[in-house]
């Protein structure tokens, strides 16, 4: 099986959509889980509250049709507010891959309300 961190540069750079590079490098043997936060306000939230242990991590995507930035990090997320706390904002369309153990210790929040991201965990 391929190490999902040896695609980085793939999906980084544009050239390939990430879910299509992962499904394509990645022999899916186990069990994975898809879902959607579609509603992620001005406040930190859960990406989800699914507990399911992964193999390699979490995709997450931005809806293409998001007016904003949404912020990835942990509980205590602020989006660009503080130095010590800013997530990692993607905006509309653009994914991100971690490499946590589960889907729910993973935090977002919007630069905007009513942002929208899917996520995958594998």
């Amino acid at each position: 099986m391929t190490n999902i961190l040896n695609l980085l540069p793939s999906i980084i750079s544009g050239k390939e959509s990430p879910l299509s590079i992962i499904s394509d490098a990645v022999s899916i043997t186990a069990t994975f889980k898809t879902g959607a936060n579609l509603d992620v306000d001005t406040s930190a939230e859960v990406l989800t509250s699914t507990d399911f242990d992964t193999a390699q991590g979490v995709i997450i995507t931005a809806d293409s049709d998001n007016s904003g930035s949404v912020f990835i990090g942990t509980a205590t997320v602020t989006a660009g507010a503080a130095n010590d706390t800013s997530g990692i904002p993607i905006t509309a369309g653009e994914s991100i891959f971690f490499s946590a153990s589960n889907p729910n210790v993973i935090y977002v929040i919007g630069s905007a309300v009513n942002q929208k991201v899917y996520w995958l965990a594998v």
